[in-house]
């Protein structure tokens, strides 16, 4: 009777306090209870200390607990009449099963506890397909800043220099990204969507090989990151750290004057300053001539004499005067106005030589002196909250991050033109602030409801070495990811719970310049007489470098006759400016302007999860869950074009139209516009795609086989259209229009048809006449104060002509489905070894910005109208297949070698070229491109015993495809290529991949290291100068036949542990890259090289109009990796 109570009390606590996490969070403990004898115990109650978890062992005195999260537990089994066992260190790990087995004694002595300290199993037996995990505690000790880190330590992945990962020779688009149980992939460009950060994570899962069918929307492999909970007791954590770069290389970043051959001079009067008409040419300093210092060999005796300047511009222009560098304004041939004219230091009008410093030698500055570059603050807190009765807890992280970056500029110029304040600043600046809070709250008897919030908000430049000297010209970036979760568990017995889930997630993206919008674009416009007249002190001229020429004063153009020059105000630096105003000449740095390219998205969806998970019996573990995902997605990319003057202008008489003679001419100064949607400059869709999947999973644990069986089904509607006739992209490409009983044709764009009546009569087919609804338009007036007629009529026709192409030009896009059948099957040879198989279909829609590029396909009437996106494209398809082998080769050591082949089609590519009528062409992304992968990975992996621990792991592969990016074959025929049709290296074929890491240890201290030895990817070898001609010409290398040098990589850490206020204190440091290695990332295509290249060999190396030396331009430092980097840290337990 006692004995039966206990049963039933035990299993009514656990079914009260039960808690369940979502799937694909969480894993599973079982095993199994005997006595003495070895017989089963019935009955034994099994608790999982520290949780509200537990079981009672069945018949056979077997046992499990479902969905534990990944960690460390003690388990504790308890029987009357039996002596209590404590198991301690459990490991749970996601979606595998920890077993383990008591062995309990009669009881001698009441309250006996015997207390067994388990053993992680060097070896998992119900592992089908090839996986990592990385744990807090791992992540804790290791030199790794962010989850890139660890993924790219992981077997069988390739890291590209942009920081996406390939896994097994995927695409970086192919890797979905998981946190608590739901993706979280940014289905736009395939991105991740949140960045959880360290402080947060208590396991990283990577699966490489064949993943589950509970797992969808991926090809190459998944990223499952779980966050941690909140506990019972109060927990807190603050970490400090600091740091910057430390190398040897620091030429390779370091800043000079942009103007070495022009600052350089002879100190005639030996006052260490540059004096109006001492000659510019000692490039040293040293006050003679040096081998290699460029001067005029004006006698021609071919060595230098006292008073022989540089080279003139060209060879056209005489000699006057002993200043040898001069601009010939009137063209006779003569120094019309000495140069650098009133010796005052600075530029003046007139003057092409530039003295900023008066230093007379080229001066470098290290950009790295500054030690705290990076600075970190992060902290973390966790508990119950007060007067909950400890039924309501909380996780919460926060993160601050800042890093100047490596590369560094001067600001020699504003954007506008004129010199600004010559300040050391960031190109490549980059904030981060993050964080994450979690709530979770015990309802009643087996449910429980949660929220969970991410945030993360960046700010960042992108490096663009044009800029090095007008920085203020480079974008602002901006990225904002957000979501919001809340799920609801019920149980409804021991063995089955379902769980419900509601995301709200949403990632954005823009781009700006300034911070306000009414920033001035900029001012006025004077001939060069004009400029002449006026006080230059506070002002400068440039050059706009086009002519303008008009009779129509409400344009905004004055008929000035001669080159135009913009006067900017040297108290306003801000405003946009074209680039092309400004004339440089090759191998030049910018002296101004701005990027005018403006592009922003967001993609936003809700998610609804409903999940039931059950054990059956013993043997089957079933799984099966159905989503529905509602997208919102929009996108803007657009350009800050110049306004230019309208095609259409009036007669006199003010009653007709007639075509403008100046009609796409610049309006100046430069004002920037916004093209329409509807034209070719300026893409924008919002778009709400579904998704609908549902899956089916059993997880069958036999005594001599695993296997993972699963089915899953997978539903898409883009919600878009597509052309109906594919050489009329949108059917109605141009329209009859009555005017005055004068029938013309109109190509779509001419809405400037400022009449008073007019009637569309029909829509133009290759095929025939399409006859459509008349449209008649009146009350367009004539507005004698604006000399134009009002643009009502435009509005509405332009309104007709959108929605008329949108319902008769397209085909609606049918939803796509498909099943993909997966199943790995683990075979254990030993306790200590297993056999894995795995074979699976993978299916993934293409990226939503393959589908929705150009979304109403206005195509140019050029030979080149781009690519147009499609959403008619299929999903993708790879089949995997995957054999491998693990063993326990000595204690705590094991060895896993496993072999796999990918074969993916339906890639996405670019069709051949379509013929647009009546002119031109375009293309658009289709299922075309196809792609194999073939290696394996042998690891080699320690877990930390007697102070030392560690891996390596070695991948040999071969990834092979037809084009590594869809827009490739685009690029190859706008090169006159002929398409591939060979297998050729992707640009991530990485053959030979090799890491290690290694952690040794004591009481107080840790310090451990991460190695990377990589083989060079490939690149395209190519000839710079010579040509071979006749028979035996050489048509070129092949695509990706050579390879780029290897790569090495060596990060430490080393931290030690201290009582800092009575608070448990460590202090750390980090150093990346410990050999400051320069590992090129990116080559000169002549040399294969990021040091040199022979491209430049004829260029001269001076140029009167150069910003920057030519050396300066062909060190690349954003073809390196990082150089060596140094943190130093505290971290605070509280």
């Amino acid at each position: 009777m006692n004995f039966t109570f206990q049963i039933n009390k035990f299993y009514i606590t656990c079914l009260i306090l039960f808690q369940f996490i979502f799937a694909g969070t969480t894993g599973k403990i079982s095993g199994k209870v005997v006595d003495e004898n070895n017989q089963p115990l019935i009955g034994c109650n099994i608790i999982v200390k520290g949780t509200f978890l537990g079981a009672a062992t069945n018949i056979n005195g077997e046992y499990f607990i479902l969905n534990i999260p990944p960690g460390k537990y003690d388990l504790t089994a308890s029987m009357i009449g039996y002596g209590t066992v404590t198991v301690e260190g459990t490991l749970v790990m996601v979606d595998l099963t920890a077993k383990t087995n008591f062995f309990l004694k009669p009881e001698t002595i009441e309250g006996d506890v015997i207390t067994v300290t388990a053993e992680k199993p060097t070896v998992r037996l119900d592992q089908t397909s090839m996986s990592a995990v990385v744990s807090s505690e791992d992540i804790e000790n290791l030199p790794v800043t962010d989850v890139g880190d660890v993924i790219e330590l992981q077997a069988g992945i390739v890291r590209d220099p942009n920081g996406g990962f390939h896994v097994r020779g995927g695409r970086s688009s192919e890797v979905s990204f998981w946190v608590d149980g739901v993706a979280t992939t940014d289905s736009y460009d395939g991105s991740s969507g949140l960045e959880i950060e360290n402080a947060g994570i208590q396991e990283v899962q990577v699966i490489s090989g064949t993943f589950n069918a509970e797992y969808g929307q991926a090809m190459s492999g998944i990223v499952n990151v779980v966050t941690k909970d909140g506990g019972l007791n109060y927990q807190g954590n603050l970490d400090f750290f600091s740091g910057g770069y430390h190398t040897n290389h620091s030429n390779l970043y370091s800043i000079s004057s942009p103007f070495s051959s022009w600052q350089s001079f002879t100190d005639l009067n030996g006052d260490g300053n540059w004096d109006y008409g001492e000659i510019l040419y000692d490039l040293n300093g040293n006050n003679t001539w040096d081998e290699g210092e460029i001067y005029w060999d004006r006698n021609g005796n071919q060595s230098w004499d006292g008073d022989e300047g540089t080279e003139p511009l060209n060879d056209d222009l005489g000699y006057d005067g002993y200043l040898g560098d001069y601009y010939d304004y009137n063209g006779d041939g003569k120094t019309t106005q000495p140069s650098p004219g009133e010796g005052n230091g600075r530029r003046d009008w007139g003057e092409h030589q530039f003295n900023l410093d008066n230093k007379g030698y080229t001066e470098y500055l290290n950009v790295f002196k500054n030690i705290f570059q990076q600075s970190n603050i992060s902290g973390s807190l966790s508990g119950p909250i007060p007067l909950s009765k400890k039924k309501l807890t909380f996780y919460s992280t926060f993160r601050y991050y800042h890093s100047a970056g490596r590369f560094y500029g001067r600001k020699l110029f504003s954007p506008t033109g004129i010199f600004s304040d010559e300040s050391v600043v960031p190109l490549s600046p980059f904030s981060k602030l993050s964080g994450q809070f979690k709530l979770t709250y015990n309802i009643k008897s087996g449910m429980k409801a949660s929220y969970t919030g991410y945030l993360t908000e960046k700010a960042y430049k992108n490096y663009d070495s044009y800029y090095k000297y007008n920085p203020d010209g480079i974008l602002n970036n901006f990225e904002s990811d957000q979501s919001h979760m809340l799920a609801l568990t019920h149980s409804i017995s021991q063995n089955t719970f379902y769980e419900f889930k509601f995301l709200n997630f949403s990632s954005g993206y823009h781009q700006s310049l300034y911070e306000k919008s009414d920033v001035p674009y900029s001012t006025s416009i004077l001939t060069e007489e004009e400029m002449q007249q006026i006080n230059i002190e506070d002002s400068i001229q440039i050059r706009t470098g086009y002519d303008v020429f008009s009779t129509i004063p409400r344009y905004g153009v004055q008929d000035l006759g001669e080159d135009q020059y913009q006067i900017t105000d040297f108290a306003d630096q801000t405003g946009y400016i074209a680039g092309d105003q400004f004339i440089t000449p090759a191998w030049s740095f910018g002296t101004g302007g701005t990027q005018n390219g403006r592009f922003s998205r967001n993609t936003s969806f809700k998610q609804f999860n409903l999940t039931v998970s059950s054990q059956i019996n013993n043997t089957h573990f079933i799984k099966s869950g159905i989503l529905y995902k509602q997208y919102d997605m929009w996108a803007d990319d657009k350009f800050l074009n110049y306004k230019t003057v309208g095609e259409w202008s009036l007669t006199q008489n003010g009653d007709t139209l007639g075509y403008n003679p100046l009609a796409g001419a610049r309006v100046t100064p430069f004002i920037p516009t916004i093209n329409p949607t509807y034209t070719s400059e300026h893409d924008y869709f919002r778009v709400n795609p579904k998704e609908l999947s549902f899956y089916l999973q059993d997880k069958i644990e036999l005594d001599e086989l695993i296997i993972n069986a699963g089915l899953r089904f997978d539903f898409f509607d883009p919600d878009w259209k597509i052309p109906e006739n594919e050489k009329l992209p949108g059917n109605l490409k141009y329209f009859l229009a009555k005017t005055n009983n004068d029938t013309s044709l109109f190509w779509e764009n001419d809405f400037s048809i400022l009449h008073k009546d007019v009637i569309i009569l029909d829509s133009l087919d290759q095929q025939g006449a399409v006859a459509i609804e008349n449209l008649f338009i009146t009350g367009v007036e004539y507005d004698s104060t604006s000399q134009s007629y009002t643009e009502a009529f435009n509005d509405q026709l332009l309104t007709y002509r959108n929605t008329f192409r949108w319902e008769n030009g397209f085909n609606k896009v049918e939803p796509s489905f498909q099943l993909s059948p997966r199943i790995g099957i683990a075979y254990p040879i030993t306790d200590k070894g297993v056999i894995h198989v795995s074979y699976g279909h993978f299916f993934q829609v293409p990226n939503f910005s393959f589908l929705y590029e150009n979304p109403e396909f206005e195509i140019t009437n050029n030979n080149n109208g781009g690519i147009i996106g499609n959403a008619a494209l299929k999903p993708e398809k790879t089949v995997m297949y995957e054999i491998g082998f693990k063993q326990e080769i000595t204690y705590k050591t094991a060895i896993d070698l496993t072999i796999f082949y990918r074969d993916t089609r339906d890639w996405v590519g670019v069709s051949p070229t379509i013929k647009k009528y009546p002119v031109g062409n375009y293309r658009k992304y289709e299922n075309k491109d196809y792609a194999n992968t073939r290696g394996f990975t042998l690891v080699l992996d320690r877990q930390f015993i007697n102070g030392l621990g560690g891996g390596i792991d070695y991948t040999w592969m071969i990834a092979e495809g037809t084009y590594s990016n869809p827009q490739d074959a685009y690029f190859d025929a706008q090169d006159n290529q002929a398409p591939r049709l060979s297998m050729l290296p992707l640009n991530w074929d990485q053959t030979h991949t090799l890491n290690f890491r290694a952690t040794t240890g004591g009481k107080n201290w840790v310090a451990s290291a991460i190695g990377k030895l990589w083989s060079g990817k490939p690149y395209t070898p190519e000839f710079k100068t010579g040509t071979i001609s006749g028979s035996g010409a050489f048509a070129g290398f092949a695509d990706n036949s050579e390879r780029k040098p290897n790569v090495f990589d060596l990060d430490i850490r080393a931290s030690y542990s201290i009582n800092l206020l009575g608070l448990q204190s460590k202090i750390y440091c980090n150093i990346y890259n410990l050999l400051d290695l320069q590992n090129e990332f990116s080559v000169w295509e002549d040399t294969g090289r990021a040091t040199y290249t022979l491209t430049a060999k004829d260029v001269p190396l001076t140029d009167p109009g150069r910003i920057g030396h030519l050396q300066e331009h062909l060190m690349r430092p954003e073809w390196y990796g990082e150089p060596r980097r140094i943190n130093i840290g505290l971290n605070i337990s509280l």
